[in-house]
């Protein structure tokens, strides 16, 4: 039984479903470089026909096809020129993969022959290929991410010894996992913006659209759907978009989650120790056995160089931290067991921050002494905190979407008693979360 915040969830998907002017806008621009036909007479759910069958579509119908709710998905009318099968997929994610030197070792004869055979068979609904298409066109770098993800999680499927249906279910919810972001606004990933309350919600859901999309496609091996649903969620129900704990996310979920964040971080940073340590921060959130597996694939003993300016940028960065968890265990000290039981969504997730920090053998309250004892010339115990930073800095931007997610979706109340105290840490965090992001130009 669905509770009340993913009925919500629910509920807002399939809105954006019905309503696709994100995902309308991005395949009549594909239609003004690439041939896009009517297969069908495409109607207004009133009786208008709006496109005669066998009309090339162009940017110039983007205005009529968004006036009306249609009578059907527009990919149910409409063929896309030249949308990739799998041969095609398995060739493009080959080479998206190549580019990136610490994959190149997990890609040998062998190996790619192996892929090729299980993604071979697997056949693409053509309303899907045209989603794909329309990825590759107009969001280039997700449609990469979404390759890597894949080859990332078929060779962690492959070691973890996945049966071969569930291995070519994994391929596919990798190369989908994203596919619901289609169906918002791309003003909102805009590096500049910080999205409000209700734009984070359409990011939020996008597990969910996808999966809606997804479930109907008999084409597709069991397990396909739910693994895109479940991509983000976490072990310690810390994810989204159900907040799902431990044995409620499927296996193979679990497989993806752990392969996507593989994914983010091989192509931005390359395969160093920050996917160990990013992993071994968040242990109690990812898959044990996909976590030593991917430890496995990668060689991650590669040294970073610190030098001193980056050591004090580090040391700022720390001493903000520091006091943030000093103003927090200031605010948590004078509240009341009541007034505790009321934010304990919000004491939860400090909590697990705080234990980042402890279960490494650091304090919270002193974190910049840590590189001052260390000298700058201890790379490893540098490289460390600047991954912990960063992983913190993740985490309370996610605590305060969170809270407004807990407040507008999941109903909690903050007692009145205790609410200008809680805002004005909150503000703190707002402010050091936006440094930050400046620092790291949004990423």
């Amino acid at each position: 039984m669905e509770t009340q915040g993913q009925h919500s969830h629910r509920e807002l998907a399939q809105q954006l479903l019905d309503a696709p002017a994100p995902f309308l806008l991005a395949l009549t621009t594909v239609a003004d470089r690439r041939d896009v036909v009517a297969s069908d007479d495409i109607y207004a759910r009133g009786g208008i026909k709006l496109v005669n069958r066998g009309t090339a579509l162009s940017g110039a119908f983007y205005e009529r096809l968004t006036a009306h709710k249609l009578l059907k998905p527009i990919e149910q009318t409409v063929l896309i020129a030249d949308a990739p099968d799998a041969t095609q997929i398995i060739a493009m994610a080959h080479a998206a993969a190549t580019q990136i030197p610490s994959l190149q070792p997990l890609l040998g004869g062998a190996m790619l022959a192996r892929l090729g055979d299980l993604l071979a068979g697997a056949l693409i609904p053509p309303e899907l290929a045209l989603k794909l298409a329309v990825m590759q066109e107009e969001r280039p770098r997700l449609f990469k991410h979404s390759l890597i993800a894949a080859v990332v999680s078929m060779v962690l499927g492959i070691r973890g010894q996945l049966p071969s249906r569930d291995l070519q279910a994994l391929a596919l919810a990798s190369i989908c996992h994203d596919i619901g972001e289609l169906y918002i606004d791309p003003d909102f990933f805009c590096p500049e913006r910080r999205m409000s309350g209700e734009e984070r919600r359409h990011l939020y859901v996008h597990p969910v659209t996808g999966f809606l999309m997804l479930r109907n496609f008999t084409e597709l091996p069991e397990g396909t759907a739910q693994a895109v649903l479940q991509h983000h969620e976490r072990l310690d129900g810390a994810g989204y978009p159900y907040r799902l704990r431990g044995e409620e996310i499927s296996r193979l979920g679990r497989f993806l989650a752990v392969a996507e964040v593989t994914a983010s971080l091989v192509e931005n940073q390359g395969a160093d120790r920050r996917i160990g340590i990013k992993f071994r921060l968040n242990a109690n959130k990812y898959d044990r056995e996909a976590v030593t597996l991917i430890s496995g694939l990668f060689d991650v003993t590669a040294p970073l160089v610190t030098d001193a300016a980056e050591a004090q940028r580090l040391g700022q960065r720390l001493a903000r931290l520091s006091a943030l968890f000093f103003s927090w265990q200031r605010f948590y000290d004078d509240c009341t067991a009541e007034q505790r039981a009321a934010i304990a969504p919000i004491i939860d997730r400090v909590v697990g921050m705080r234990l980042m920090v402890l279960e490494p053998g650091f304090d919270q309250f002193h974190l910049e002494d840590i590189l001052d004892l260390a000298g700058e010339g201890d790379a490893d115990v540098a490289l460390e905190l600047a991954v912990l930073v960063d992983e913190l800095t993740w985490h309370f931007d996610a605590l305060l979407n969170a809270i407004d997610r807990e407040r507008r979706v999941w109903g909690m109340e903050i007692p009145a008693s205790i609410r200008a105290e809680l805002d004005a840490w909150l503000l703190e965090v707002h402010t050091f979360v936006s440094e930050q992001l400046a620092l790291s130009g949004g990423q």
